[in-house]
């Protein structure tokens, strides 16, 4: 039969809870929840913060679409314009080109 080893005694400050000590460990415990709770309060309005500049370039994305739009239709209508002119240009190249075909 195996035998099993006589159990260690360990006292009370090898263990890191000294009685002198048990108000300075809770003290220290609460300044570490009171830390974290700062530092959750302070990330929790950095969040809101960082909300409201997402939305607020979420509106500026939808005003540039809406502006590129705007520019993009104006420089088809542009070209649309030029093309016209262009096209009649053409045209009347042509006819004076046949016109002196026929002189010769």
């Amino acid at each position: 039969m195996a035998t099993t080893p006589d159990p260690v005694k360990v006292g009370a400050s090898e263990r890191g809870c000294d009685e002198g000590k048990k108000g300075a460990t809770r003290g220290k415990s609460r300044d570490v929840v009171t830390s974290l709770e700062a530092r959750v309060s302070r990330l929790e309005s950095n969040l809101g913060t960082l909300g409201e500049h997402v939305d607020d370039l979420d509106g500026r994305c939808d005003g540039l679409e809406t502006e590129d739009a705007e520019i993009h239709s104006s420089i088809k209508d542009a070209l649309g314009g030029l093309e016209a002119g262009l096209r009649r240009e053409i045209e009347s190249l042509h006819l004076e080109i046949a016109k002196i075909r026929d002189l010769f």
